[in-house]
C-alpha cells in the first residue's frame, strides 16, 4: 500500500470514526444503554482519536521534519504512536468515569505505553540487522 493510498484509506476511515462517534454522543442515553452504549462510545472514540493522531503524526514527520524519502516508515511509527496515545487516553477516561483514575494509575499506564514502545523499538531494530 501506497502512502497516497493509505491518506486516503485512513481519512475514510477516520471520517466515519467521526460520524459514529457523533451518532452514538447524540443517540445514545448512557443511563438507559447501559455497558453497550459505553462501550460503543469508547471504541468510536478510540478510532476517532487513532484517525486523528495519525495523521498529526504523519504531517509532523513527514512534511514537517522533512522526512518524505522515508514516508512509508515515518507512516507506520506515526500509527503506531496514535494507537498507544489513544489508548492511553480511552483508558483513562474509562478510570476516570468509574473513579480509578489517580496520579500513580496514569504513571502506571504511561509505563505500560513506555515497556510497549521499548518493545516495538527492538524488534524494529532486531529487523534492520
Amino acid at each position: 500500500m501506497g502512502y497516497k493510498s493509505f491518506l486516503s484509506l485512513m481519512a475514510s476511515v477516520s471520517f466515519v470514526a467521526y460520524a459514529l462517534l457523533i451518532y452514538v454522543v447524540i443517540n445514545v442515553n448512557p443511563d438507559e444503554a447501559g455497558l453497550m452504549g459505553l462501550t460503543a462510545f469508547y471504541i468510536a472514540l478510540y478510532a476517532a482519536l487513532v484517525g486523528l493522531l495519525s495523521f498529526a503524526g504523519i504531517v509532523f514527520r513527514v512534511h514537517v521534519r522533512g522526512r518524505k524519502e522515508t514516508a512509508y516508515r515515518e507512516v507506520s511509527i506515526a500509527f503506531r504512536h496514535a494507537l498507544l496515545l489513544a489508548g492511553v487516553g480511552v483508558s483513562s477516561l474509562i478510570l476516570s468515569s468509574a473513579g480509578y483514575l489517580v496520579w500513580w494509575n496514569f504513571l502506571l499506564i504511561l509505563g505500560i505505553v513506555g515497556i510497549l514502545e521499548y518493545v516495538f523499538l527492538t524488534i524494529q531494530e532486531s529487523h534492520r540487522g
